[in-house]
């Protein structure tokens, strides 16, 4: 399988988690696995909503998700999970790298 048919199948199917998850703002990746075809894993970015209540059960779910997605695609996921506000920080080593995977649309005006 062809990593360019995995990324738009993966694309594909987290764009379908954060549609169904009102509080995942938006989903980015970064490392190896964008960067080249040799990757052990797939770094994502999952940047969830300030006021977001119980973070802990949410990561938990979030996690599980990406288990079972991972399980489907054959790809480990590791996940990193920040806040809007904590994401406006850019505290990750590749923050300026970061690949859209899923961000909200903005209204037509």
């Amino acid at each position: 399988m062809s990593s360019g048919y995995i990324i738009r199948k993966m694309t594909r199917e987290i764009q379908s988690i954060h549609t169904k998850n009102s509080n995942l703002f938006s989903v980015y990746g970064f490392g190896s696995f964008f960067r080249s075809s040799y990757a052990n894993d797939c770094d994502l970015l999952l940047v969830v909503k300030n006021d977001t209540e119980n973070l802990g059960q949410l990561h938990a779910d979030l996690s599980n998700i990406f288990y079972e997605l991972g399980s489907k695609l054959s790809i480990d996921f590791d996940l990193t999970i920040l806040t809007e506000r904590e994401h406006k920080a850019s505290p990750l080593r590749e923050h300026d790298r970061l690949v859209e995977i899923s961000v909200p649309k903005v209204p037509n005006t």
